[in-house]
């Protein structure tokens, strides 16, 4: 008895792919630079959902700058609650990867309009650094915004 085997070719592998890029339409010479908490203060009222929200709800950002302290990117990071906002340090630090960042800041409003960090701000702040130092990015501050006011972890010394 003879039996023939018939195999069938495999299919192509259908992994997932990923596609890395980093675009700016910003001119080198028209970057917004940060070289005081006021700068991120500045920067941040240009951004138009931080404006519109910063009574409203929580939102993170992130901000990646070069060597000369230009931002290359300003990058939301999450989007919360009136009392707190989530954030994945995954999504902060891809983000340093991908602009080639090798500073950065984060920032969040407090709906309330007080600036005091809460515990969990500097909890947060202190991961964010030392995720920072693995990619040997530096983290050179931590901003909460208000309407009228904001409060800066470098400033105060607690960065």
């Amino acid at each position: 008895m003879n039996q023939t085997t018939k195999y069938s070719q495999p299919e192509e592998p259908k992994a997932p792919e990923i596609e890395i890029y980093y675009k700016t339409a910003v001119n080198v010479g028209k970057r917004p630079k940060i070289t005081h908490s006021n700068d991120v203060y500045n920067t941040m009222f240009g951004i138009g959902e931080m404006t519109r929200n910063l009574e409203y709800k929580e939102l993170f950002y992130a901000l990646y700058l070069n060597q000369a302290n230009e931002v290359l990117a300003v990058h939301k990071i999450s989007e919360g609650t009136t009392t707190a906002a989530p954030v994945d340090i995954k999504f902060i630090m891809q983000g340093a990867i991908m602009t080639n960042a090798t500073q950065l800041v984060v920032c969040h409003n407090h709906p309330s309009g007080s600036t005091r960090p809460s515990g969990n701000d500097k909890r947060l702040t202190e991961k964010i650094r030392q995720a920072t130092e693995l990619f040997d990015v530096q983290l050179i501050d931590s901003v909460i915004l208000t309407t009228t006011d904001y409060f800066s972890f470098q400033a105060e010394g607690l960065l």
